[in-house]
């Protein structure tokens, strides 16, 4: 067995379906895509505390504030809404490390950076669906499930 000859044929052949018939990009595209999702549970964020569900509490007027807390490992992010309009979220990130905080609402995308001590805000929320991913300094990341504002 001639396992060079066989590479290089097999390097030709691809050559040759490429030319031919190539991949579309997106395709391309999806097929990378789709790729970031092999670790989607080891980054996902469960919802641990909402104080709109959790909370034994009175009726909550207008202006009030709603508290949730996201978890994954020994990384928690706590936000507090303002669901007055505009809608605020203060939010910070324990233990205190520096991230780039990206919110998913409203079908855009919203980036601020926390400061030093891991703290953050983001005005002019939309209502609906939102969703946070904090990409940390180490490179490694996290995403909180998603949550009805």
């Amino acid at each position: 067995m001639n396992h060079a000859r066989d590479d290089r044929l097999l390097q030709e052949l691809a050559r040759a379906l490429d030319e031919a018939d190539p991949v579309p990009t997106d395709v391309l595209d999806a097929a990378k895509a789709s790729f970031t999702w092999r670790t989607i549970d080891a980054e996902l964020a469960a919802l641990e505390f909402d104080s709109a569900v959790d909370a034994v509490a009175g009726v909550r007027g207008a202006g009030a504030q709603r508290q949730l807390r996201f978890r994954r490992g020994d990384v928690e992010v706590e936000l507090i809404v303002e669901e007055a309009a505009p809608t605020r979220i203060a939010g910070q990130i324990s233990p205190e490390q520096h991230a780039l905080v990206e919110l998913s609402a409203g079908g855009t995308m919203t980036t601020v950076e926390t400061d030093a001590y891991g703290s953050f805000e983001i005005t002019d929320v939309p209502a609906g669906p939102i969703s946070l991913r904090c990409v940390f300094d180490d490179g490694s990341a996290m995403t909180t499930e998603w949550t009805l504002l």
